[in-house]
């Protein structure tokens, strides 16, 4: 008989646990001798040094022989090739990670640690393991889920279930407090590990079990994202070393381990005292010279750069609960998990923003726990019987199970069982189906343990028999839901994107729903989106071009168990059809070099339809896309993670993409609401420097600003364009004040001439690209208006270029002039010009019908 394990494969840790009753050979010798640690309801199996967690950490050696866990690790601080660490953030892309003597991919390095707590646990419990449940991230995207199931398969594991991490740490949490909890409860799971960010509203009710509310977090969030802060800070404290670290050469990876083997240290330091200096003499820069670091680091430094990072976590606990319809007074406990959850920080910007302390879960150890309390209830499998966990709820259970075909049963169907109880009272008969289930339903039970043998005989002769207890008790159930969707699924529309189903649906799930033509074409496309990652489409081709608009569509989606995504599309005018099994491609992350051009036009596509949609498209999408763009810009800058860039990447090219250009004449009001914000933090700055010179206006003009926000987001979102154009002038009012104040009554310029210049000349030079680029992909079909708007803009450009900025004040009216009269109406006759274009594509699009989805 084999035994269901529970495995944590963290980005920095990993830990394999057992339910507390597996039946173990010579258990209670291995709890003695440390090599199983009893915590809860589950049993930790430790490995040969009695550690409970495995670094995940791999290092291959020259001859192929895989090294894993901390002697892989320990090669970090050592002379040669780093091992392959962190590479749990890159699952479901195509990113090699260097392992000592090899280049592996995120599933292969899985593979090895997976196969690795298989033989330990194997050595330590001496009976076979073939069986698991596996945790992953929440918002872990569904390539990246499936690559663990498939790295699972490799080590010689059935994957059972992947479990979502901060359901097994809320399971492990009311298993820790079953004697306490006897009414409905209500988590929020913080769970902030190595590498990744999840927060999930959980609801457990000790009649119907758990159900996932809602889902947020980061997929590349966590301590790694912490040690490359305190390495950034390092470099800047040594500049006279070479520590650019180019992560597309591969030989900068030796150099950025050792840096990141020193900061994980420190950190630790960090998280225990208010103080600790970062030493280490084995560490070499770029150039291979030899570093002497000895660095004293206080724990508000460290702090200090962090607090962001912590500060966007609570945004996305915000986010969880309010998806979850819920505010913080619903809340019964904050449960903290996940190694950096240690850092003092956490708890108490935690504890200032919910005005409650969080509870801290073993949490190194949680949610291996968890995913052991599920591994019990998993069926058990011996032989030619599989056998259901039974409910322990008096008066009466249910028994079932499978008869599986094997050497001694060719097929299980009317195969034969037979349960009886071990007082003789209970004597059933049932026959299995044709796929060789059965069911012994109202079984009688009474209070404590029940023995019962389940025996199965073919042709009059026994093959197999299994002996169970069913022992009643308190114990919270633990049915938590593990496959379960972490992220919204859309559709892309003519107007952006709808979901069609939401976060936290169990899987399997089958839905179905109509949406309606919005336009001609010869084929018509269903785009879906996971998140905001484009995954896949179904499509129907050779269609007729007479399809009115208005015709149905309807739409067919199935996630099944193990992750496959199959979709049908009909369109029933025509009688056409197509269907596809969405294989979500592995994501193919580009270099720097592409990296950055698309980051550039994301940013130019944003800035331009910021004036153009509609008032509440800006302020649904607007804040988000900033704070998306602001850390792009930032990733950009580093060039240190590809994957985490381009993920990111693809997210706000989604949200841009996605938004719809106001196309009635006075729909978008000018300025746009971004520069309305611009201009209040402006104001808010000129407060902050006025506090030297008149603290009391200072505090006045702060006081100004909330009121004036609400006044100008309210006339924006109602589309008032009086009420608009008052309260960007009540705003540039307070400006100009403020500027007097602090200039002895001067306003200042704050561009100069030739400033301004190159600024004209560049705008100039991207509505060139742009219309370049629009004439190329439309196959010149358009080149006679293409050809009249470039001539327009080199005229433009001469006029700009001849401005004599040695003359401020007129070199800038002029430029104004040229600005306002010339450039922004041709953009604006340009981007009518390209949308019609694209409105002209030979796919159909679509929209919803007019009652909205019809289910």
């Amino acid at each position: 008989m084999s035994i269901v394990v529970g495995i944590d494969l963290g980005t920095t840790n990993s830990c394999i646990a057992i339910p507390a009753d597996a039946e173990v050979p010579d258990k209670e010798a291995l709890i003695a001798a440390r090599r199983l640690r009893p915590v809860g309801d589950s049993l930790i199996v430790a490995n040969p040094d009695r550690s409970p967690t495995t670094p995940s950490a791999v290092w291959i050696d020259p001859i192929g022989t895989p090294i894993v866990g901390q002697l892989a690790k320990n090669k970090a601080r050592l002379p040669g090739a780093p091992p392959a660490m962190f590479f749990k953030r890159n699952m479901g892309t195509d990113q090699l990670v260097t392992a000592g003597h090899a280049r592996l991919t995120p599933l292969e390095a899985s593979t090895h640690i997976l196969r690795h707590l298989k033989q330990v646990a194997e050595e330590v419990l001496g009976v076979p393991v073939e069986r698991a449940v596996v945790t992953v991230p929440a918002f872990f995207e569904t390539r990246a889920k499936n690559e663990t199931t498939r790295a699972g398969q490799a080590a010689g594991l059935e994957v059972v279930e992947t479990l979502i991490e901060p359901v097994a740490a809320a399971l492990a949490y009311t298993h820790e407090r079953a004697r306490e909890l006897t009414e409905p409860q209500t988590f929020l799971v913080y769970d902030l590990g190595g590498g990744t960010f999840d927060t999930s509203v959980v609801t457990w009710d000790p009649e119907v079990g758990f159900e996932n509310r809602s889902f947020s977090g980061d997929r590349y969030l966590g301590g790694f994202d912490f040690d490359r802060r305190i390495v950034s800070w390092i470099a800047a404290q040594l500049p006279e070393y070479d520590l650019a670290i180019d992560s597309e050469n591969p030989a900068d990876g030796k150099v950025e381990a050792q840096l990141l083997s020193v900061a994980e240290g420190a950190k630790h330091d960090l998280s225990r005292y208010p103080e600790t200096e970062i030493v280490s003499q084995y560490c070499e820069d770029r150039r291979g010279t030899p570093m002497n670091i000895g660095l004293p680091i206080r724990r508000e430094e460290f702090e200090e750069m962090i607090a962001d990072r912590i500060r966007g976590t609570l945004d996305d606990c915000d986010r969880a609960l309010a998806r979850a319809g819920m505010t913080a007074a619903d809340l019964d406990e904050i449960v903290m998990v996940g190694g950096s959850s240690r850092i003092p920080l956490v708890a108490s910007m935690l504890t200032e923003h919910f005005g409650r302390g969080p509870r801290l879960l073993n949490p190194d150890l949680c949610v291996a726990l968890g995913a052991a309390l599920k591994a019990a209830n998993v069926p058990s499998r011996s032989g030619h019987l599989e056998l259901d966990r039974p409910e322990a709820l008096p008066p009466e259970t249910d028994i079932g199970g499978r008869v599986l075909a094997g050497p001694d049963l060719a097929s299980p169907a009317a195969a034969q069982l037979v349960l009886t109880s071990d007082d003789g009272l209970v004597y059933l008969t049932e026959t299995a189906d044709g796929e060789g289930r059965f069911l012994f339903a109202d079984v009688p039970l009474r209070e404590g343990e029940n023995g019962f043998t389940v025996q199965v005989s073919a042709h009059g002769r026994e093959i197999e028999s299994r002996r169970l207890e069913v022992t009643t008790d308190d114990k919270p159930r633990s049915d938590a839901t593990g496959d379960v969707l972490a992220h919204d699924f859309s559709v892309e529309l003519v107007d952006g994107l709808h979901a069609v189903v939401r976060a936290g649906t169990m899987v399997p799930y089958r839905t179905d729903f109509r949406l309606e033509t919005a336009s001609h074409g010869s084929s018509l496309r269903v785009g879906l989106v996971e998140g905001l990652v484009p995954i896949g489409e179904v499509s129907i081709r050779d269609l007729p071009t007479d399809v009115s608009v208005g015709s149905t569509v309807e739409v067919t989606l199935e996630f099944e168990t193990g992750w496959t995504i199959r979709a049908e599309a009909r369109l029933p005018q025509v009688g056409a059809e197509g269907s596809a099994v969405i294989d979500i491609p592995q994501r193919a992350v580009p270099g720097w070099p592409e990296l950055t051009e698309r980051h550039r036009q994301v940013v130019t596509g944003w800035a331009e339809k910021r004036d153009a949609i509609p008032p509440a498209d800006a302020i649904r999408v607007g804040p988000a896309l900033d704070r998306l763009l602001a850390e792009l810009a930032e990733l950009v800058r580093e060039r240190i993670d590809p994957s985490k860039t381009h993920h990111k990447l693809l997210e706000a090219e989604t949200l841009v993409q996605g938004l719809r250009v106001a196309t009635t004449a006075g729909s978008a009001l000018n300025p746009a609401i971004g520069e309305f914000e611009d201009n209040l933090a402006f104001l808010a700055r000129l407060a902050d420097r006025l506090v030297d010179h008149d603290p009391v206006e200072a505090e006045r003009f702060r006081g100004a600003i909330p009121g004036l926000r609400a006044t100008g987001r309210a006339a924006y979102a109602a589309g008032n364009k009086m009420d608009w154009h008052l309260a960007n002038e009540a705003v540039r009012d307070r400006i100009n004040a403020a500027e007097r104040m602090l200039h002895g009554g001067r306003a200042p310029q704050q561009f100069t001439a030739a400033e301004f210049q190159v600024a004209v000349l560049q705008e100039v030079e991207y509505l060139r690209r742009s219309i370049q680029e629009m004439d190329q992909a439309s196959g010149g079909l358009h080149r006679v208006d293409a050809d009249a708007f470039l001539r327009e803009l080199d005229t433009i450009a001469e006029d700009a270029a001849e401005v004599d900025v040695r003359d401020e004040a007129a070199g800038n009216r002029r430029l104004v002039e040229i600005y306002r009269g010339r450039i922004m109406p041709l953009r604006a006759r340009a981007d009518r010009w390209m949308e019609q274009i694209r409105e002209g594509s030979p796919h159909i699009g679509l929209r919803l019908p007019k009652n909205s989805l019809e289910k």
